[in-house]
């Protein structure tokens, strides 16, 4: 799993640095935008190719997602199945292009909270984000004993939600007597 999230990291790092090198950015084009920059990094795919292969199917990425289907041979799935064959998972995916996730913004540095998923730095800072994020998991999971920085705060991984296994049937009608 280690290792796993840490080719993620190392795309997302690779995606950010392009797009802090200047490479063209476009939200509004599928080829250019969020996704279409990851998907560039892990297929080696020509922004105008991507956005060709997208335009085919119906929406933007968050529709191609939602809508994604393993068997269907269209060919915005099988840009799709690329990305998850990296590991993202299909909720991944669609937040990429809004930079949604609660666990990349959790991190994010104080003033710099609220990101607009339509501008380059905000997309770049997302991105880096979630790579230190994934390295800090790889981290934790090896030595939890050493410590981890995030955006100049201790990482600590989310807490689990605890899990009640066999609750009190308080409902005397129901037939359970304890």
């Amino acid at each position: 799993m280690g290792k796993l999230k840490l080719q993620i990291a190392d795309r997302l790092t690779q995606t950010a640095a392009r797009l802090a090198g200047g490479a063209p950015y476009r939200w509004t084009h599928q080829g250019r935008c969020n996704l279409g920059h990851l998907i560039q990094t892990v297929t080696g795919l020509q922004a105008a190719r991507i956005h060709q292969v997208a335009v085919q199917s119906q929406g933007e990425w968050i529709d191609h997602a939602a809508n994604y289907c393993e068997t269907s041979g269209l060919p915005v799935d099988a840009l799709i199945k690329q990305v998850l064959e990296l590991g993202l998972t299909l909720d991944e995916i669609a937040d990429v292009e809004r930079l949604a996730s609660r666990k990349v913004l959790r991190w994010l540095p104080a003033n710099r909270r609220h990101l607009d998923y339509r501008h380059r730095e905000d997309v770049i800072l997302y991105f880096e984000t979630w790579a230190e994020v994934l390295r800090a998991e790889v981290s934790w999971e090896r030595d939890p004993s050493v410590a981890y920085e995030l955006n100049g705060r201790p990482y600590e991984p989310p807490a689990k939600p605890s899990r009640i296994e066999n609750a009190l049937d308080e409902n005397p009608a129901s037939g359970y007597a304890a």
